[in-house]
């Protein structure tokens, strides 16, 4: 749909569509548990819309990444298991396999998507008359195995998942019919495993053609199982635990409180209001579960295992910091994560969120109210986040092409420009591949520099050349010293060298001197010397229609996580020019938000 609805937005409806889709699917599962029983549809229905309008769902739902696909992957994944064990005979089997197929296909998605394996293995092993079949389990918990293995681009971990497999078979003795059979299913679980393994064989081909956005450049099967298993990243093991573990228990129920009533709150604070919303939706979830094992045990146990496994597990899992905005005082500041992370729990609130759509038919039942009732429980999340959530307008929605657009606007021709992050690299990368917008300009984020695909990549396109390694004076970190020799060679080629105003001084000092703040970057004039001179504020550098400050749109509620303040505070550098010399209040905040010094 790309050449239809253009490139930036088709990937944004596809999260869309594949969050409209989980949900039709879930719902699908849950009626198909009780069939001809109204009751349990409109159950369903309700759950699947509470479900959706989850603050961490909803915020997915609109954006270019891959959680909301992988949302729809587990979602496929129990839809699959549902049919493996409700249909008799060679159906059974083809759904059994297919379920396998799903599950091994999850690296190739996110890897996220195998959290919800153990509930689709559990949907899958029981029969709809309650009977467990092991041989089963055994199976598809042998794919979960080897699917964590080509995940992690570990033999060890496929092997096992390969025994864990064919377990049935050697438990199986003589050679009986049945043995056959489990024969069969094991060899063509394995062909479909490596089948769905192959499908990372697409980054392989596609790096191969060096897109412009290329991260990892996994051109080589080496490169590519680098990037498959995230090797560049800290991907830290589960124990010693990198924060107290109350204190991550602690960061879950916060990220918890945020689902229903998000703008109830003020940002990171809670508020009376949206507390008892939360203590409310808790308890609906816990009335929904118990209705549901009533009605649907089998789908009850599974999602409940999915809640599970997407929360507590999670957690358990990934070992992550204390979150960005909690613990401060129990722990230090660089053992934070860089950001909230509410999204890597998305498939347990997701899950919790059906149990609460199901509790509000329990509730209406009781009441002897109509039971389309129950699915008017989702408007109270939808009040309760919509302000928060909805994008279509208020900075979040502006910032990042502003600070992008001002970025490109204030450098010179066939520029390096060297960024801080994430909150500029991504805008510039838009405007950049999506628009087409000065493509002359070669962006350089530092914190990608330590890897060395990163750093090929850059010599590789803009012809410039520098030591391997060399001492650079000052620097202290492996991504400064090739910064800086980065920079030397781009000033001995002629190049402009400019850096983002959200770069530190002492990095931006390590790459030239002599700058000029223009707009939104500091533009240097000089070599790397010791000279801790200030940048100069030059009226007469501002590029032709420059304006200092975007439009400002409030919106509706303060929101975790919402860096569109910091982004557009990079546009406000520019009014130093205007403020006298010497000391005051908004100088000295100005200078410290733009680097300056």
């Amino acid at each position: 749909l790309g050449g239809v609805l253009g490139v930036a937005r088709a990937p944004n409806l596809l999260s869309a569509v594949s969050t409209a889709m989980a949900g039709a699917l879930a719902a699908r599962v849950l009626a198909r548990g009780a069939p001809h029983r109204m009751d349990v549809a409109w159950g369903a229905i309700a759950g699947a819309l509470c479900a959706g309008v989850m603050s961490s769902v909803w915020a997915n739902a609109p954006e270019t990444a891959v959680y909301a696909v992988s949302l729809l992957h587990v979602a496929l994944m129990l839809a699959c298991a549902q049919r493996a064990a409700d249909d008799a005979g060679g159906a059974g089997e083809r759904w059994l396999l297919c379920t396998g197929y799903v599950i091994a296909l999850a690296p190739a998605v996110h890897l996220s998507a195998l959290v919800g394996a153990p509930a689709a293995i559990l949907l899958a092993s029981r029969r709809a008359d309650g009977e467990w079949c092991p041989d089963r389990m055994l199976l598809l918990g042998g794919v979960l195995v080897s699917a964590a293995g080509v995940g992690r681009m570990s033999w060890l971990l496929a092997g096992v998942g390969a025994l864990l497999a064919a377990a049935p078979i050697a438990l199986r003795g003589g050679r009986t019919p049945a043995r056959r059979v489990l024969l069969g299913r094991m060899v063509a679980a394995v062909v479909l495993t490596a089948l769905a393994a192959s499908a990372l064989l697409i980054m392989l081909l596609r790096a191969r053609h060096d897109p412009g956005v290329n991260q990892g450049n996994p051109s080589t099967l080496a490169a590519l199982a680098d990037v498959v298993a995230r090797r560049q990243y800290d991907v830290a093991p589960m124990w010693p635990r990198r924060a107290p573990p109350w204190l991550q228990l602690a960061n879950l129920l916060q990220y918890a409180d945020w689902q229903f009533a998000l703008a109830w709150g003020r940002g990171i604070f809670t508020t009376p209001t949206r507390v008892m919303a939360t203590v409310g939706f808790l308890v609906a979830g816990v009335a929904g579960w118990r209705a549901m094992r009533r009605d649907v045990p089998r789908v009850a146990e599974a999602l409940a295992v999915l809640t599970l496994c997407g929360t507590i597990g999670v957690g358990v899992y990934l070992n992550l910091k204390a979150g960005a905005t909690l613990g401060y005082g129990f722990v230090a500041g660089d053992a934070h994560e860089a950001r909230e992370r509410d999204y890597f729990f998305v498939l347990g609130f997701w899950g919790w969120g059906l149990f609460v759509g199901y509790g509000a038919l329990a509730f209406a039942r009781r009441r002897r109210w109509p039971l389309w009732v129950a699915a008017t429980v989702a408007v109270l999340p939808i009040v309760g986040n919509w302000s928060a959530s909805n994008r279509r307008g208020g900075d979040g929605a502006s910032a990042p092409r502003a600070v992008a657009l001002a970025l490109l606007s204030s450098t010179p021709p066939y520029t390096l420009l060297f960024v801080a992050g994430d909150n500029d690299t991504y805008p510039l990368w838009y405007l950049q591949r999506v628009e087409g917008m000065r493509p002359d300009v070669t962006v350089v984020t530092m914190p990608l520099l330590p890897a060395d695909w990163y750093v090929e990549e850059i010599a590789r396109r803009t012809g410039l050349r520098w030591p391997a390694s060399e001492h650079v004076e000052g620097a202290r970190w492996q991504h400064e010293e090739r910064a800086a020799l980065m920079a030397r060679a781009a000033r001995q080629a002629g190049w402009p060298v400019a850096v983002s105003t959200g770069l530190p001084a002492a990095e931006r000092r390590l790459l030239g001197s002599g700058w000029r703040l223009r707009g939104a970057t500091y533009l240097s004039f000089g070599p790397a010397s010791r000279d801790n001179d200030p940048p100069v504020i030059d009226s007469a550098s501002v590029p032709p229609g420059w304006q200092h400050s975007a439009p400002r749109t409030r919106r509706g509620a303060r929101v975790p996580d919402d860096v569109s303040t910091v982004m557009l505070a990079l546009l406000d550098c520019g009014r130093m020019r205007e403020l006298a010399p010497g000391r005051s209040a908004t100088r000295d905040s100005l200078e410290v938000s733009c680097n300056f010094r």
